[in-house]
């Protein structure tokens, strides 16, 4: 297995910490209460879908984070589109609120997460290509 570079696994790290939040936000939709650690959480009607999905979202963030760890090509693509949904999402801040430098904030990671995983070494890392290199 390839060591993936320092970065993916830098990215990966905050992708598997982003998993386990929402692992912990479903199971605390759920009405798991840690023990009495944190309180209660005040009633809701129809969490439950809403905890599960949580639950769904958070094992497959884990995925994502062990696939860029292993270094992937799903992952790499799993990435890529976050990555542009969230290019995206700026963009769309930007048309509602122009001039207020929101969506130019928002852009800044995804674009640099963007253009790292396309650059030329980590792409033929992840997809295998010998001409990348």
């Amino acid at each position: 297995m390839k060591n993936p570079p320092v970065l993916v696994s830098v990215l990966g790290f905050f992708v598997a910490m982003a998993g386990f939040a929402w692992l912990f936000l479903g199971l605390r939709l759920l009405g798991f209460d840690w023990f009495g650690a944190l309180g209660d959480l005040p009633a809701l009607e129809h969490v439950g879908i809403w905890g599960w999905l949580a639950i769904g979202a958070g094992i497959l963030w884990l995925l994502v984070a062990i696939g860029l760890w292993a270094m992937q090509p799903w992952a790499w693509m799993a990435t890529m589109i976050v990555a542009g949904l969230a290019v995206f999402e700026a963009f769309l801040y930007m048309l509602s609120f122009p001039g207020s430098g929101l969506g130019l904030g928002m852009m800044i990671l995804p674009g640099i997460i963007i253009l790292y995983m396309n650059s030329r070494d980590v792409k033929a890392q992840f997809l295998g290509d010998p001409t990348a290199a």
